[in-house]
């Protein structure tokens, strides 16, 4: 029963980083058989050991805390339903770490799985890059799917603009192989220069601007702490800026157009793009198109910007509801019945689906008490890496969390299936690699 179990398990989990391509409905069905699959290998045979972890039993608590203000939530059926549910997330962590991988074998296999997407993610939006046009914008990637938003590209993500978010989030994991499965040498380097300079292309050219600066992150902090790979990362990051460079001055898409407005508000960069008219190519076309405003122009007036007005909505519903928030999912739905918390947001609408940044998402719909246990579990599973630190798996797995963590960002929702998974999915992966099954000087000299 056990072996069954396990290798359905660890095909699901094997799969994993190709359905997450697939969008939110396949990879939560997933982990969530992954997660009855694994209680009931832990009841079978009494496999308790894992309950000892302090980051568990923290994790554990912080779910608890969440149904229990769920009792206070302006929506409760709301609340209750987003916090019972939550616990797939931890678990599914806690599978990953302590009952799915039991070998290195199955983590090499697992690496290379995530590498191997990876690859498929950054040829596949280099397709579509490349067929960019100016009338248009980039074009159909090898499934057909063509970008809804002008300047931004899907990849294979269908309709949703997350490649380079999927990329930056994956990206320091999926070097692993390069580290300890190939033999270190001439061609191995080159080929890691290629695959790091292309992704950070990739994230770049993608048009999310906090994937790309959560990457330079984690970029630099590698840098700093893992010597071994220093100078080849410093090569690649001055090969990516030849690159972007070069890009930049000779690119349609970057100098096609002029700038007619430019505004920190959501879709307040209006641009004026040109081009041969399709009915007769002697005659120069031309469309306004609104996108998203400069980096620069949302930092210097942050105070204008969408993501100054989203998260003041958190923070006064915060302020009206102190120790136990407004209730899980709640955020949107009562800013919607509450005139209080809607700000004018050009473009974009008076009320937000969520906070957009983790730790206010917290604070405004699960109070205090959320917001604490929550930075506990993060604090818990820090400390689990850092007691390891000296293992470069382990250092890979500490900047992983730092991309997904650091709290001055825009983020997606943790309750939302895709983003969920995403996060939780690193976050097992990271703990894992703090047991250093990847540290045997036997594993570099091959990859079966």
């Amino acid at each position: 029963m056990n072996l069954s179990l396990h290798k359905i398990s660890l095909y699901l989990l094997y799969l994993l980083p190709i359905s997450l391509i697939t969008g939110s409905a396949i990879p939560d069905i997933s982990i969530s058989l992954i997660c009855i699959l694994f209680l009931i290998n832990t009841f079978h045979y009494k496999e308790y050991w894992w309950i000892k972890e302090g980051w568990v039993q923290i994790g554990i608590l912080f779910w608890l805390s969440l149904i229990f203000i769920s009792f206070f939530a302006e929506n409760k059926f709301l609340s209750f339903v987003d916090s019972i549910i939550f616990i797939r997330f931890i678990l599914f962590s806690i599978a990953v770490y302590a009952w799915l991988i039991q070998s290195r074998k199955q983590l090499r296999i697992l690496l290379i799985i995530i590498f191997l997407t990876l690859i498929f993610i950054i040829m596949d939006s280099l397709l579509q890059f490349f067929r960019y046009n100016t009338a248009s914008g980039f074009g159909k990637d090898i499934f057909g799917f063509i970008p809804e938003h002008y300047g931004r590209l899907t990849g294979p993500f269908y309709k949703e603009h997350v490649p380079g978010s999927h990329l930056s989030k994956f990206f320091f994991i999926s070097i692993l192989p390069f580290i300890y499965l190939f033999k270190k040498n001439i061609k191995t380097s080159i080929t890691l220069f290629v695959y790091i300079t292309a992704t950070g292309f990739i994230i770049f050219v993608s048009g999310e601007k906090m994937a790309f600066a959560t990457f330079l992150l984690g970029y630099f902090i590698f840098i700093m702490i893992i010597k071994e790979y220093r100078k080849l990362f410093v090569l690649s990051f001055c090969g990516l800026i030849i690159l972007i460079t070069l890009l930049l001055q000779t690119h349609q898409s970057y100098n096609d157009y002029e700038i007619i407005e430019t505004q920190p508000h959501h879709l307040g960069l209006i641009i004026n793009k040109k081009f041969s008219c399709k009915d007769n190519t002697a005659i120069e076309c031309s469309k306004l198109i609104e996108v998203q405003p400069q980096f620069l122009s949302v930092i210097t007036e942050f105070n204008e910007s969408v993501y100054y007005k989203i998260y003041l909505s958190a923070y006064r519903m915060w302020l009206d509801n102190k120790i136990t928030g407004v209730g899980l999912n709640n955020y949107e739905n009562l800013c919607e019945k509450n005139i209080k918390y809607q700000t004018i947001k050009k473009n974009y609408g008076n009320c937000s689906s969520h906070p957009h940044n983790y730790y206010l998402q917290w604070l405004s719909e699960s109070g205090i008490i959320g917001l604490f246990l929550y930075i506990t579990f993060i604090v818990m599973i820090f400390s689990k890496l850092l007691f390891n630190i000296n293992y470069t798996e382990v250092k890979i797995g500490l900047i992983s969390l730092i991309i997904i963590f650091w709290p001055i960002m825009g983020t997606g929702s943790l309750l939302k299936n895709w983003n969920g998974v995403q996060t939780f999915f690193v976050i097992g992966l990271s703990i894992l690699l703090s047991k250093k099954l990847l540290s045997s000087s036997k594993i570099n000299s091959s990859i079966s």
